[in-house]
């Protein structure tokens, strides 16, 4: 069974509720921003295409470019976009853990965005050192599975390792948690701190992720089912059918409450656990290290920068 507390994980969420609003905003947000860079591709590859046959034949085309050049312009800038409200939610969770007394109102917004920038000056400092816990995580099932290294299929193993690692890799943000209740100044100590402590309790932790994760998607599932009928009624006031794209919306839309509301809770339920394994576990062996370079070049740079930033700290 699991080890986390995903009620006690809903009340703390519920603690920091007017962020999670404003982490709504922001998600929904780019889902309406999905939706009219589809509609505008439409309707440009529509026109371009008015002197055709069937004008109409390349709108799934033009939806399809608009969405491709939304997402690559939240890729391009998601160390800013995101960061309030990954690195917020993040040090509002240091300030419960600490039993401190959060604000109300916008004052608690204000508060996530002011630890967060405090713990994190720079914006893209936070986002390298989660793409160095993402790929930490995602290249430790490979070695550390025991089913994995059961299968005779190498071509068969290496593709069930790299789905393993891409699981693994989504526990990233209750991992960095630990950035901000560590006691260490420099946040790539903590880090490696919290990456080791994943080493010893490989297992269990991604046991449990694997419970949060069918969590998560069960209830992008209910999401998704409920956002059909108010997607379908607003699709039918368009003048064009828009077929299957309904389906693409309502999805969207689901998405971004998965994202507002259950990937908080998730994270919430697994930082608890890191939280815990930190109090009751303190050092760090030069074992374990070397075990984790072993594993990942990427562990090697968080060692190196965890060195080499602890004088600027």
């Amino acid at each position: 069974m699991w080890n986390f507390n995903l009620l006690a994980a809903t009340r703390t969420v519920e603690a920091t509720m007017p962020f999670m609003l404003y982490r709504l905003a922001v998600c929904l947000g780019v889902a309406f921003a999905a939706l009219f860079a589809a509609l505008a591709g439409a309707g440009t590859f529509i026109a371009f295409a008015s002197f055709s046959a069937r004008p109409g034949g390349m709108a799934n085309f033009g939806a399809l470019a608009g969405l491709c050049a939304l997402a690559f312009f939240l890729y391009r800038y998601r160390a800013g976009l995101f960061f309030n409200i990954k690195a917020g939610h993040l040090a509002l969770l240091a300030e419960l853990a600490w039993g401190e007394k959060l604000p109300q109102g916008k004052q608690l917004i204000e508060l996530a965005k002011q630890k967060a920038s405090q713990r994190f000056p720079k914006e893209v400092d936070f986002l390298e050192i989660n793409e160095s816990v993402k790929q930490v995580l995602h290249a430790l099932p490979a070695k550390h599975c025991p089913y994995l290294n059961q299968i005779a299929n190498k071509n068969l193993a290496n593709i069930l390792g790299e789905l393993a690692g891409r699981i693994a890799q989504t526990g990233d943000q209750a991992l960095l948690c630990l950035s901000f209740v560590a006691k260490e100044a420099n946040p790539w100590e903590s880090v490696r701190t919290g990456l080791v402590l994943h080493l010893r309790h490989f297992d269990m932790l991604s046991k449990n992720r694997m419970y949060l994760l069918a969590f998560e998607y069960l209830g992008l599932l209910v999401a998704y089912v409920a956002m059909l009928y108010p997607v379908d009624s607003a699709v039918s006031m368009l003048p064009v059918d828009v077929g299957v794209w309904r389906y693409v919306f309502a999805l969207i839309f689901a998405w971004s409450l998965k994202a507002a509301f259950l990937e908080p809770i998730a994270t919430t339920a697994l930082a608890e656990l890191y939280f815990d394994l930190a109090k009751q576990e303190g050092g760090v062996s030069d074992a374990e290290v070397s075990e984790l370079e072993s594993c990942s070049e990427a562990f090697r740079k968080i060692v190196e920068n965890q060195i080499s930033k602890s004088k600027l700290f």
